[in-house]
């Protein structure tokens, strides 16, 4: 596998080329405070958005929101190629109307589109990992990020794709998602899906390599960051998210993430 990486005041560029091992993929359900754009060229995955599942392949673009949770498998070896578009939460204040298509979304809907400018979007990447080392390597970067955005913001350029077929585990997702701050075990999922605890239990395994208790945690944790990032207290960002338990809510956050709710709200308003 081959990387190659840049760099400037916010933005990150990454392309990632070679034979991919099924077992790269170990990560689960995971999200974070910056937004990333993926433009795939090569490979086939399945991708587990929120409480949505889609078939990923081809030359097709996904993008996620800060705090968007997501995940990301493929069930066998294969030669895969993407380029990854990190930007942090400074860059898309910055600038509202470009990150718009980015996160001006309902959770887990527009993730993932195919884009007339997909050649188009490659060559600027191109472009960027070529002149990064030059005088003007930046600006080339920063330029033709704008670029990008500017092209996917364009409505008549992308059409979505539709969700994929794994329609028992989608059904436990929107349950979850649709009443987390309620679920607390898998019986809550039980008795409305009217599938079987050991189902259920086992639909996580195969898919996601967790258990429905683990990524209830997660949903539940996501939420409350997003929360304490906008200002929140945590004594609300802990019941709005769905814990009922605040010293629980406390432990769990910082086994987690490393850090206490106080710490990572006042980190956030610092940096505000």
């Amino acid at each position: 596998m081959k990387t190659e990486n840049a760099s400037f005041d916010g933005i990150e560029i990454h392309h990632v080329k070679g034979y991919i091992k099924k077992d790269f993929w170990s990560e689960s359900y995971h999200s974070h405070e910056h937004a990333e754009l993926f433009i795939h060229v090569l490979g086939r995955m399945e991708l587990f958005i929120e409480n949505k599942v889609y078939s990923h392949s081809g030359n097709e673009i996904r993008l996620y929101a800060p705090w968007e949770l997501h995940f990301g498998k493929s069930d066998f070896d294969q030669d895969m190629e993407w380029y990854q578009i990190s930007l942090n939460k400074a860059f898309l204040e910055a600038n509202p109307a470009l990150s718009e298509r980015i996160v001006s979304r309902e959770k887990g809907i527009g993730n993932v589109f195919i884009s007339k400018e997909h050649k188009h979007i490659v060559s600027l990447l191109d472009e960027i990992l070529e002149k990064k080392n030059s005088a003007l390597g930046k600006h080339y970067l920063f330029a033709n990020v704008i670029k990008i955005l500017c092209l996917l913001n364009e409505k008549d350029n992308n059409i979505e794709i539709s969700q994929g077929k794994n329609e028992c585990i989608q059904e436990v997702l929107e349950t979850i998602n649709r009443d987390i701050t309620h679920i607390k075990t898998v019986e809550n999922i039980s008795e409305i899906t009217h599938f079987s605890p050991s189902y259920i239990h086992r639909l996580f395994r195969t898919n996601l390599n967790i258990t429905p208790h683990q990524y209830i945690i997660m949903k539940k944790l996501s939420i409350a960051k997003e929360l304490l990032e906008k200002g929140y207290s945590i004594i609300d960002a802990c019941y709005d998210s769905g814990f009922s338990d605040y010293s629980n809510f406390i432990t769990i956050f910082r086994k987690h993430f490393g850090i206490t709710p106080s710490r990572f709200r006042s980190t956030c308003v610092q940096n505000k």
